[in-house]
């Protein structure tokens, strides 16, 4: 029997290709992605009105909710799938929290309430957390993204190893704990540090030089390497992709 996965993810630019990615880890398993639908007004909507709320796609306890919500809604699903797959960022800025207890209680919190929606419940829940933000995937897998010749600038991209050699050094060697250190976002930084740099070397294609997850998100999701990812990011990433493995 083919295994069904039901995937609720953020809807942000970078998940339109997350199903590409999970077929990656596991060729086996029919995919389903549930993801809430956010309308992204055009860019003249909001220098029209300033006061519209700039929308992005659903994280945190709000994409839970969304979660629960649509199963409440199928109960059946919790039967008829192999496994509830729960895909965000998860930016844990506390550094007393120990990782590893989070990700357990994160399983134990919502495979409870999945039996509490339906307690004939056989489907798995798994969280797959990218931490902190699946920006962390990229710059490990740097071959697969940006060091690809043709996605990415390489005189940009040979740059940005020495500051991100400096903050991996600085997260005692794990990416995965970028938000224990930094309270900047990562996704930011590398926004704003490789359009510095880019200025500085008057490089005129920004969409080359300057990373933007709206246009490289999404293709470097597509380009890297899960195996390699799991290689790097021990904490969160590693026991998701086994479990996904073994579905």
């Amino acid at each position: 029997m083919i295994p069904l996965v039901y995937v609720f993810a953020t809807d942000g630019y970078t998940e339109t290709a997350i199903k590409d990615f999970l077929r990656k880890i596991n060729t086996r398993a029919t995919w389903v992605i549930k993801s809430p639908r956010l309308m992204k007004l055009a860019k003249r909507d909001y220098d029209n009105n300033r006061m519209l709320p700039v929308l992005t796609g659903r994280t945190g306890t709000s994409l839970e909710e969304y979660m629960l919500d649509e199963v409440s809604k199928h109960p059946t699903i919790l039967t008829e799938c192999a496994a509830v797959l729960l895909e965000d960022d998860v930016d844990m800025r506390d550094a007393s929290i120990d990782q590893d207890e989070f990700l357990v209680a994160q399983h134990k919190r919502l495979g409870a309430k999945l039996a509490e929606i339906n307690s004939g419940c056989t489907a798995q829940m798994i969280c797959l957390y990218a931490a902190p933000e699946i920006e962390t995937w990229f710059i490990e897998d740097w071959k697969n993204s940006f060091g690809k010749t043709g996605d990415f600038n390489q005189q940009i991209a040979t740059q940005l190893r020495t500051p991100l050699n400096k903050i991996k050094e600085t997260c005692d060697g794990a990416f995965e704990r970028y938000s224990h250190h930094f309270r900047e976002k990562l996704s930011v930084w590398l926004s704003d540090e490789t359009h510095k740099l880019s200025i500085e070397h008057n490089i005129t294609d920004k969409r080359m030089a300057s990373y933007s997850k709206s246009y490289h998100g999404s293709k470097f999701l597509r380009s890297i390497n899960p195996a390699v990812v799991e290689t790097k990011c021990r904490v969160y990433f590693a026991k998701a992709y086994h479990t996904i493995q073994g579905i």
